[in-house]
């Protein structure tokens, strides 16, 4: 039997909230999970958005 895991795509959104701190301008998802379902990775860049996520959530499967 062959198990075929399918890698998660992340979606990403420039939040860039009206406050001072720039450390959560972008935030990141899991796009199968959708915007509201997902639990979110925030940073100072999408790069950091995507490693935040995937270091707290990426081996919840």
């Amino acid at each position: 039997m062959t198990e075929t895991v399918m890698e998660r795509k992340v979606a990403t959104s420039h939040v860039f909230p009206p406050i001072p701190i720039r450390t959560h301008d972008w935030c990141a998802y899991w796009d199968d999970l959708g915007a509201d379902c997902s639990p979110y990775g925030w940073g100072r860049t999408e790069a950091e958005a995507k490693q935040d996520l995937l270091d707290n959530y990426g081996d919840d499967e």
